[in-house]
């Protein structure tokens, strides 16, 4: 037998398998990809939509924001945190706070504070028919047990919301929430209303626009957002927003910046 050209068939043999291995590999990570399920981030605006987090998911929802009052107060959000969980397939776990620097008036000192610590559930209750939105629920709780002590609330402050999701169309959809929330000191809680408008620009490039408002018996507060969304994975989106009081037009005003990430 001829030994140079066993050995070239050989050698032939392991290459074949080298690349049949590859192929199979890269078949397996594309599958793998196509089965990754949607994130509905949270992150940004302040209207939430019905969908929770898939099962057994984990993500983390992190921002940087700056807010500027009509009386002079800033506040610098150095961090917004929120970490989700799929616990069940219509459920999900949340619990968040924020890290931010605050001054009371134009020259004012900035003081370090933690926001108080936020644990909550959110339960998706029905899923979009037809021309029926999508309807879920939100219930949280602020504890006055974690944070800085002119942050906390004095007793729980529980916030419950009603969210509705609705997509139109495949590039454009609108979620609208009825809430209510208390602030731990009186028993009589804000109402609070919502509407936002998504529009996909592209697969990867949102934009939206928001009315999230504030009612009570001592001043309502009504409010718009817009900004932008980019997705440059399916576990990761950016995100850029600025806020307006319509009641303040050039008297207040807040940007902010962050990222939602999806993590297994």
């Amino acid at each position: 037998m001829d030994t140079s050209k066993w050995l070239e068939s050989s050698s032939m043999k392991k290459k074949r398998a080298v690349v049949l291995v590859a192929l199979l590999m890269l078949a397996s990570l594309c599958q793998a990809q196509e089965e990754l399920p949607e994130f509905p981030a949270d992150r940004p605006g302040h209207t939430w939509g019905a969908d929770v987090l898939p099962h057994h998911k984990v993500s983390w929802e992190n921002g940087f924001g700056f807010e500027s009052c009509p009386d002079g107060s800033r506040t610098i959000t150095l961090t917004s945190t929120i970490v989700r969980y799929g616990i069940f397939k219509n459920v999900e776990l949340r619990i968040g706070t924020d890290f931010q620097l605050h001054k009371d008036g134009p020259d004012a000192k900035y003081a370090f504070g933690v926001a108080p610590l936020t644990v909550g559930a959110k339960f998706k209750a029905y899923e979009s028919t037809n021309w029926l939105p999508s309807i879920g629920l939100l219930a949280e709780l602020q504890l006055p047990y974690v944070g800085s002590k002119d942050l906390v609330p004095p007793h729980l402050a529980p916030s419950m919301y009603i969210l509705f999701d609705h997509s139109i169309t495949d590039w454009f959809s609108l979620c609208y929430n009825v809430g209510a929330i208390w602030d731990g000191e009186t028993a009589i809680p804000q109402t609070f209303l919502s509407l936002a408008l998504f529009f996909n620009i592209t697969d990867q490039v949102g934009a939206f626009v928001e009315s999230y408002n504030y009612l009570h018996p001592d001043g309502n507060q009504f409010m718009t957002d817009f900004g932008f969304t980019w997705m440059p994975s399916r576990r990761v989106q950016l995100d850029i927003s600025c806020d307006l009081d319509l009641l303040n037009l050039g008297k207040y005003y807040a940007f902010g910046c962050g990222v939602s990430w999806m993590i297994n």
